[in-house]
């Protein structure tokens, strides 16, 4: 039983061990479970994987050459993008080797956040291009999936970082075709279909750049569906970083100080939610940097 992945997932979601066990099971039972000393009966490990979101035949060992086992682990890697746990991301895509994948989907998605990862650890260009080129030049060159909007993604975030705006606009104007394309055509229920991450990773860095170029409504549309989406799906990951920039956003555009205060405030309660280090120190930084009252 993979207990290792079950104290992953709790740590993930900002549970202690207190918290989890509440009502369920007491803190010695689970803590006994987390150190692989005993299993508790199967009522109260059931009850612990539903509040942490999953089942027990999830934590059953995986065979690493499983497709279930790449899926979950590409999925985990791409939450610890999401809440900027690079070190984590790069420890886990070291697990697995590219070339024994088979299914042009997963490869699609390993390429995408490995190559997504070099961008934002500021790795070469060249590295996290190569990446990207796989998916654009080799497995989907017709640019159908969303891995290509990914892959476009990227390359504007990483254009942003090398200050060649006019680049970088070249790439953010595709993926912002791509997002209109969904919100106005019958096709919108993708936005809240099993690629919802990917869909919060396109509209959070894309409202990233327009508040990058201040243009703060076109940013603000961007949160506003990032958060809504949020909502339905009921995922945090993407929450701090959200509110951050619906933070800066305010103060672009000179709003009210309370409401900065506040969203800022709520930036920060997501920020230690999902333990998210980076959100927590700008936060910090900004609120010294705020007048007082």
């Amino acid at each position: 039983m993979d207990t290792q992945r079950f104290v992953e997932r709790r740590k993930q979601l900002g549970y202690s061990q207190v918290t989890l066990c509440q009502g369920i099971c007491t803190q010695s039972t689970l803590s006994k479970f987390e150190n692989g000393l005993q299993i508790p009966s199967l009522a109260i490990l059931s009850k612990l994987c539903a509040r942490l979101g999953f089942s027990i035949d999830d934590l059953n060992t995986q065979d690493p050459s499983s497709i279930r086992y790449l899926r979950d682990l590409l999925t985990l890697i791409e939450e610890n993008l999401m809440i900027e746990n690079y070190g984590r991301v790069q420890e886990l895509l070291e697990k697995l080797d590219p070339q024994t994948i088979q299914v042009p989907e997963e490869q699609m998605h390993y390429y995408y956040l490995e190559g997504m990862s070099a961008v934002l650890t500021n790795k070469r260009p060249a590295e996290a291009l190569f990446s990207f080129a796989q998916i654009l030049d080799a497995l989907d060159e017709q640019h159908q999936t969303v891995y290509s909007q990914l892959a476009y993604l990227g390359k504007g975030v990483l254009y942003v970082r090398k200050e060649d705006l006019q680049q970088a606009a070249f790439f953010f104007d595709k993926v912002a075709t791509y997002l209109n394309h969904l919100v106005t055509s019958a096709t919108a229920a993708e936005l809240q279909g099993e690629r919802y991450f990917q869909m919060l990773t396109l509209m959070y860095y894309l409202a990233e750049y327009h508040s990058l170029l201040q243009e703060v409504t076109q940013s603000n549309e961007l949160i506003e569906m990032a958060l809504d989406l949020c909502g339905v799906k009921h995922v945090t990951y993407f929450l701090p970083r959200l509110k951050l920039l619906q933070a800066k956003n305010l103060i672009l555009a000179h709003g009210e100080l309370p409401q900065i205060k506040t969203v800022l405030n709520d930036a920060l309660a997501f920020a230690r939610l999902n333990r998210n280090q980076s959100v927590q120190v700008q936060i910090m930084a900004l609120q010294k940097n705020l007048p007082v009252q």
